[in-house]
């Protein structure tokens, strides 16, 4: 989700504090709970699917451990995180994308790769537009493979996007596997291409599109926000250097190469449902 500018006034305030606990939901709009047919899975409503199924990560946040924490943990109480035996590959869209954009992004997914030993590698640009509803396989796009991870900017705007006008981005990873068994695949950044009071680089947090960058790919890599405001991954951006704080690192190790390969399930065709009720859908 965010970094989101801290809210003014007490609709405003409430309006985020309830919007974290979706924000592995698919930006709290859809939840992708999908599974390649030609593999043999089951796309079924999240937290009743009986079998193996791919996902948005769970309702919330689980669990500070570290200073960090994750989104979904397996049934083992390892965090969901992706097989660093296997590329990550990242693309991007240029469409309505600042100065700078692929220079920051590249350096974001640098900084990751040096701290969390993950094969994170951009491998160039795409026409695919970022949507609420992205599906994890496209095979006529990328071919018979999950989807990269797509980074684009866009207008908040646009119908179907899980973003807000005060949001500087939002995340939503995917994971694939059976029930307590997942493994991350695919997902997307979508960042806010109307914050102009946005600036290259890796300057200050206060504005910086790198620290956003940094930000949501960490979310993307399985980790959620944290109450402390020296660390990367807290709800608001702050301000100073753009520096991942010891909770951050610890985070990015639980996620990162140590754990060893993971298998992954084959690509196959995908369709996206609505999720299940939970607190804080709805709020505007």
């Amino acid at each position: 989700m965010p970094p989101s500018d801290p809210p003014t006034g007490g609709a405003m305030e409430e309006q985020h504090r309830l919007r974290p606990a979706l924000t592995a939901v698919a930006g709290g709009l859809l939840a992708l709970l999908a599974l390649g047919l030609a593999a043999g899975l089951l796309v079924l409503p999240l937290a009743t699917s009986p079998g193996p199924s791919a996902t948005t990560p769970g309702l919330g946040a689980l669990g500070e451990d570290g200073g960090f924490t994750v989104w979904e943990r397996n049934d083992d109480g390892t965090p969901v995180r992706w097989d660093p035996c296997t590329p990550i590959e990242v693309v991007w869209s240029p469409v309505d994308a600042p100065a700078g954009a692929v220079t920051d992004l590249g350096e974001a997914l640098a900084r990751l790769h040096e701290v969390s030993g993950l094969p994170l590698r951009l491998v160039g640009a795409t026409d695919e537009r970022p949507s609420g509803s992205r599906l994890p396989y496209q095979p006529e796009r990328y071919g018979e493979a999950w989807a990269p991870v797509l980074v684009a900017w866009a207008d908040p705007a646009q119908p179907g996007l899980p973003l807000r006008d005060t949001d500087r981005g939002v995340a939503v990873p995917v994971a694939v596997g059976g029930e307590g068994d997942r493994t991350y695949v695919t997902g997307q950044v979508i960042l806010n291409g109307t914050r102009d009071d946005l600036v290259p680089g890796f300057g200050d947090r206060a504005d910086a599109w790198g620290a956003t960058l940094l930000h949501e790919l960490l979310h993307v890599l399985g980790l959620g926000h944290v109450d402390d405001p020296t660390q990367l991954m807290h709800r608001y951006p702050g301000s100073g250097p753009v520096l991942l704080g010891d909770g951050d690192l610890a985070g990015v190790a639980a996620v990162g190469r140590e754990l060893g390969c993971r298998d992954v399930p084959p690509a196959g065709p995908v369709r996206v449902v609505d999720p299940p009720s939970s607190p804080g859908h709805g709020v505007p």
